[in-house]
């Protein structure tokens, strides 16, 4: 028997939808089929819906930086 330790990592990146689909129908299958590793999905998902919804905006000067660079950056391919 494998440790769910193992799949922490793959639970979180399904849980974020941050994986293949592929793999995504196979973990999908594996939540459904080991009462453990659905257990320790449920416990993951109860912790991401208690997370803040937190954004953050970068300020104006950082993104006339971002574009005045970007610019410099484009200008100089050209040459």
């Amino acid at each position: 028997m494998e440790e769910t330790y193992t799949y922490y990592d793959d639970l979180v990146q399904f849980l974020y939808h941050e994986m293949p689909a592929g793999a995504a129908a196979e973990m999908a299958h594996s939540i459904e089929d080991d009462p453990e590793m659905h257990a320790l999905f449920n416990q993951l998902l109860h912790a991401k819906t208690q997370l803040p919804k937190v954004q953050f905006n970068p300020s104006e000067a950082v993104l006339s930086n971002i574009l005045q660079y970007s610019t410099k950056t484009a200008f100089e391919a050209m040459l």
